[in-house]
């Protein structure tokens, strides 16, 4: 199949469009940032220019691709960057997948939407399904959830996909967990973790092979693809550092006013959720948060165990 993939520059697309190049399709990779022609090595396709603002590029580039299937992830993510600049953010998130979604609705093209679980507000009890209602506390999360509306109106046959804490990236990780990572480097002593707030780790290379079983179904609809489990930031940090055998690393258990300077924009409490519809329908391949982000560490960061396992090794071996 030829697929046209949008924001493929991000963590995600890394992951995601690798994985459908294993999987025999043909793929079309844009983003508006040029900075990396192949940002996911030199076995993949070269990344062209697509800006979903502007309803020039998406025409070009679909007019010249041609593509059966459309996968957007382009988005603005940064929860901070969209509560200062809400204009941006609903330029972006929901402008932007409108635009897309109507070149969808013009060529007849199924799409494939990637949303997030910040479209809830937060408050219930247990872990959101699909059949929650949603109801944003920030304008991340609404800007988020107005591009679901645009894709459920304009684009009948379509997968719209909810992400949640997502991890991957490797060395060009730049959420939470290459911060913790970032710190264990630096020699930090002391490491400080939210635990107020909680959710579902998403490991991007198993929501890649996920999302890529999903497109060859047809089984249009609303889907949640995380990890399976729930944690704090503090579960998270706890584990890398358990994985890495840094037990020599005090981690401190604070709540989000610890970071409020930095991380300002409001947040839910909770954005745990449950692959429900994909469990229903046998679908649901996603494993354990703990042992994905295991295979994560262990992969990408193997020189840190490296490292360890040395330190260790000395510490043990009889003194010459």
């Amino acid at each position: 199949m030829r697929i046209l993939l949008t924001g493929t520059a991000g963590m995600l697309g890394r992951s995601l469009v690798p994985t459908l190049v294993r999987a025999g399709h043909q793929v079309v990779a844009t983003d508006k940032d040029m900075r990396e022609p192949f940002p996911w090595g030199v076995d993949g396709p070269r990344l062209a220019a697509l800006d979903v603002r502007r309803e020039s590029d998406i025409t070009e580039a679909f007019g010249s691709c041609r593509p059966q299937l459309v996968i957007h992830l382009a988005a603005e993510t940064s929860l901070e960057v969209c509560e200062g600049d809400t204009d941006e953010a609903f330029r972006t998130n929901a402008i932007g997948t409108k635009l897309v979604a109507l070149a969808c609705r013009r060529y007849n093209l199924p799409m494939v939407y990637i949303s997030t679980a910040g479209i809830f507000d937060g408050l219930k009890e247990g872990a959101y399904t699909e059949f929650d209602t949603p109801n944003p506390i920030n304008a991340y999360g609404h800007s988020k959830l107005e591009g679901e509306h645009y894709v459920e109106q304009l684009v009948p046959n379509h997968y719209i996909v909810r992400a949640g804490w997502m991890v991957g990236g490797g060395v060009k990780d730049h959420k939470f967990v290459s911060r913790i990572l970032d710190q264990v480097r630096e020699g930090s002593r002391t490491i400080y973790a939210v635990a107020d707030k909680w959710g579902t780790p998403t490991y991007a290379n198993d929501f890649s092979r996920c999302l890529t079983n999903l497109i060859e179904t047809g089984s249009w609809g609303t889907y949640h693809m995380v990890s399976n489990g729930h944690a704090t930031r503090f579960n998270v940090a706890r584990h890398i550092l358990d994985v890495l055998g840094r037990d020599d690393i005090e981690l401190v258990e604070v709540d989000s006013s610890f970071f409020a300077e930095e991380f300002f924009a409001p947040r839910p409490k909770s954005e745990i959720m449950r692959n429900l519809v994909l469990d229903l329908q046998g679908m649901n391949t996603m494993r354990p948060w703990r042992i994905a982000i295991e295979d994560y560490l262990k992969t990408e960061f193997r020189d840190m165990l490296l490292l360890d396992l040395t330190a260790a090794e000395l510490a043990t071996s009889p003194s010459v």
